[in-house]
């Protein structure tokens, strides 16, 4: 919190000294998730969050209130898609921190179907992690603005590139 007073000389400053918050937003993650609503929280990070100003997000119109917040994060809710677990496109996603102003994402969130894994292969490899593993199923897709395509074995986190729908 900073001290705000004003001046008409450049020197001579109000004794009011009003209570100013400085927050800085830097990004939000992920920027697209399951339309059953079941992806996980959508993590805004940035500076100065509190919760006592009363931050808000709002995901297609719908305001919500913040799973948690912390100086440097806010979680906000990834709710389900209003039109329905079938349901594949971009909604406006946005925060307001101090809970007035929000702040818009460009691209807003994207919905998808989640996709079927059906098998793998191989499925066993070196534990330094060198190789690729085939992921086959249906409904894999990498055609919108967030996808941000990966796999995950244990807590080692590896990019994907898609081939195919299947």
């Amino acid at each position: 919190m900073m001290k705000l007073q004003v001046t008409f000389n450049g020197i001579d400053y109000d004794k009011n000294g009003f209570s100013f918050i400085l927050y800085k937003i830097d990004k939000a993650f992920p920027r697209s998730g399951p339309s059953n609503g079941l992806g996980g929280d959508i993590i805004i990070s940035g500076q100065g969050f509190r919760q006592e100003v009363n931050p808000r997000c709002k995901l297609n119109g719908t305001i919500y209130e913040p799973i948690s917040v912390r100086w440097n994060e806010i979680r906000c809710p990834m709710v389900a898609a209003e039109l329905g677990e079938d349901f594949f496109g971009n909604v406006e996603f946005a925060v307001a921190a101090n809970g007035e102003t929000w702040k818009y994402f460009e691209g807003g969130f994207q919905y998808y179907k989640n996709p079927i894994v059906e098998d793998i292969y191989p499925r066993s490899g070196p534990a330094q992690g060198i190789g690729i593993i085939n992921f086959y199923g249906s409904g894999f897709r990498a055609d919108f603005l967030n996808a941000e395509l990966g796999c995950k074995i244990g807590n080692s986190v590896g990019h994907a590139v898609f081939v195919s729908d299947s």
